[in-house]
């Protein structure tokens, strides 16, 4: 209840930030590319109204795996008394088991797969004296359960509603503020890193091994993922600051083409204008946001980078997805810095001509 009433405070408080102004970022962006074309004559305007030209985040059904159900065999081989499994296989067969969401069908497979482990172990102690038939049982649900297991994670993490949300086309950018939710969401990312690292581990799986002790703490991550969003926010900042850069390096671009801003590196009134808006909307303005959402999105795609890397199988659909989306060389950071760069090497040749670049 605590962690999710400081979601709402940081929502609330981010809106309250923007004021009146229901398009901050968009505003400011637009402002800054108009700024530019109007102080070197240039008639064209930047309107970012525009529809996000990224490809969507595969459906459902191109991301969930399939993963063996054994729950009413299993009741059936222990009948209802061996190795403390009777609750967790209740609850599962409970009528809100069986539509459960997979934040928690995945915490049920994690403990059914440790408890199955160390199941088998006690049933092999002399002091059990446990039939055979059954410790094979056992045995046979367990190579099952770990045999499906990548796939139980894999359902748990990428098929939920929370990391849907995360990459939705439809969210606004974020803020020009700091309160954007970035520290939330890189937290759930690291915690599902952990989640998604037991892939590797149940290779080697030992008996005597613990449940991990975050599985209780689960819920309040996949909620900061669906209530903040702040991926799916990331991806329209960065998309619209490419555009940005892009259609003002043109505007500039096309200035130079056409006739110098000055002779013989003399500033004219005209390149202290363009000076002055230089370093009002773009040192001022867009370069603080730009580097934000450069250092919070390099680090957002390398932990979703990392999270994908703990599987062997991934669906087609996502390979394509995180060869073009999060791919910290992929094509939309690649979009990205390319514009940047030639951004910068038109302001360069343009303040250059007029002896105007910044610590000259």
């Amino acid at each position: 209840m605590q962690y999710s009433y400081r979601l709402l405070i940081i929502l609330i408080a981010t809106a309250l930030l923007q004021g009146c102004d229901q398009r901050p970022a968009e505003s400011m962006l637009e402002r800054y590319s108009n700024r530019v074309a109007n102080s070197l004559d240039s008639d064209t305007e930047l309107d970012l109204n525009i529809p996000l030209q990224l490809p969507p985040y595969p459906r459902r059904r191109e991301r969930i795996q399939p993963v063996t159900d054994l729950r009413q065999g299993l009741i059936e081989v222990l009948n209802l008394r061996h190795c403390q499994l009777i609750n967790l296989i209740a609850e599962r067969n409970s009528s809100l088991g069986k539509v459960m969401p997979p934040s928690r069908q995945v915490v049920y497979e994690i403990r059914l797969l440790f408890r199955l482990g160390r199941c088998q172990q006690t049933l092999k102690q002399p002091q059990a004296e446990a039939d055979p038939q059954l410790i094979r049982q056992i045995e046979d649900i367990f190579q099952i359960k770990k045999a499906s297991f990548e796939a139980a994670l894999w359902n748990g993490i990428f098929t939920s509603e929370a990391m849907e949300r995360n990459f939705s086309l439809s969210e606004p950018p974020l803020a020009l503020t700091d309160d954007d939710g970035f520290s939330q969401s890189r937290q759930a990312l690291l915690i599902f890193n952990q989640l998604a690292a037991l892939n590797n581990a149940t290779a080697s799986f030992q008996p005597e091994w613990p449940e991990p002790d975050y599985l209780d703490q689960l819920e309040p991550h996949y909620q900061a993922l669906s209530v903040l969003r702040f991926g799916s926010r990331w991806l329209r900042s960065l998309y619209l600051i490419t555009y940005t850069l892009d259609h003002t390096a043109r505007v500039i671009e096309q200035r130079l083409e056409q006739r110098p801003l000055c002779f013989n590196n003399r500033a004219t009134p005209q390149a202290l204008i363009v000076k002055n808006v230089f370093n009002k909307y773009y040192a001022g303005e867009l370069q603080p946001y730009m580097a934000r959402i450069d250092r919070e999105g390099r680090e957002w795609l390398q932990l979703n980078h990392s999270l994908l890397q703990n599987f062997n199988d991934i669906p087609a659909a996502m390979q394509r997805y995180q060869s073009l989306i999060l791919d910290p060389d992929g094509p939309l950071w690649q979009n990205y810095t390319s514009a940047r760069e030639r951004h910068t090497k038109a302001w360069q040749q343009l303040l250059s001509q007029c002896n105007l670049m910044p610590g000259t």
